[in-house]
């Protein structure tokens, strides 16, 4: 029996992939149907070598082909892209260091915005905008949907202003929190209760307890952005021994319909939530 909810309250507790792995309780096995999950030291990069100024790991769907795709870009210091635009919006949260951003058509550093980790952005559609990085290097998760072309639109000449439409800048202390007891969250694009892309940070405090186990009818995504996550998956509920942690910049892509259940344990933490509405929420009987 299940007993079903709707409201960002739910939308944000996940699940975790099935294998062994070892907590304070012991050795934990997951659902492996439940979810999938990379850790950073796994991601396939273009370059291999991390030689190059920009480099790229896909984590999901294929950004040249329609539908939903979730990529990093990483760069190192001191590289600017030209002025360019998408044909759909793209939502950015850069995750490592600091880069630089800037709208029109002419690129000038100078002019740019310091946009530290954190940092939540979106490239509106058509419209022209630049960055890169000056003494730091940085990272962005991105995700939209495709097609991802990019379409070069840089010009020459004297720098004459940008353009307030073509971006949209969140930095870390304007994060639209909203506190929910044991945990706060963020929509920053979308809205999970509708039809389409969403975008949401949650941040789960120490010491507030679980979710109970429940399941989602459509898949969600999510990255850990700070802090250990602890995930369970089933409807036996026992926190001390069946969960498994994970650290931050894993990436986890969580399957509709199979039961989960998660928490903070010592440490306040932070995930990045990417899915497409409507997401609704079916508590599950617990096994004794």
């Amino acid at each position: 029996m299940v007993n079903r909810c709707t409201g960002s309250i739910f939308v944000i507790t996940l699940a975790v992939t099935s294998m062994s792995l070892v907590t304070e309780g012991g050795a934990v096995e997951l659902d492996s149907a439940a979810v999938v999950y990379t850790t950073p030291e796994q991601f396939k990069w273009r370059d291999p070598t991390d030689q190059a100024p920009t480099n790229q790991t896909i984590l999901y769907g294929n950004p040249s082909k329609p539908g939903l795709y979730i990529y990093i870009n990483r760069f190192k210091p001191g590289r600017f892209g030209n002025p360019h635009y998408h044909p759909n919006d793209r939502f950015i949260t850069v995750i490592e260091g600091a880069a630089w951003r800037g709208t029109g058509s002419v690129l000038e550093p100078d002019h740019a915005a310091r946009v530290p980790r954190g940092t939540f952005m979106i490239d509106h559609a058509m419209k022209v905008h630049w960055d890169g990085t000056k003494d730091e290097s940085a990272a962005y998760l991105i995700a939209g949907i495709g097609p991802a072309t990019q379409i070069d639109a840089r010009a020459s000449g004297p720098w004459t202003g940008g353009d307030p439409s073509a971006a949209t800048i969140v930095l870390p202390e304007q994060i639209p929190w909203r506190d929910h007891g044991g945990f706060r969250v963020a929509n920053l694009a979308g809205d999970p209760d509708k039809r389409g892309l969403f975008v949401q940070m949650l941040m789960l405090l120490k010491g507030a307890g679980f979710s109970r186990p429940h399941v989602h009818p459509v898949p969600l995504y999510s990255f850990v952005l700070s802090g250990t996550w602890w995930v369970g998956t089933g409807n036996k509920f026992d926190p001390a021994n069946l969960t498994v942690p994970m650290k931050p910049g894993t990436f986890l892509t969580h399957f509709g319909n199979r039961v989960h259940w998660d928490g903070a344990k010592d440490e306040d933490t932070t995930l990045l939530i990417v899915g497409e509405g409507p997401v609704t929420t079916a508590l599950v009987d617990e096994a004794p």
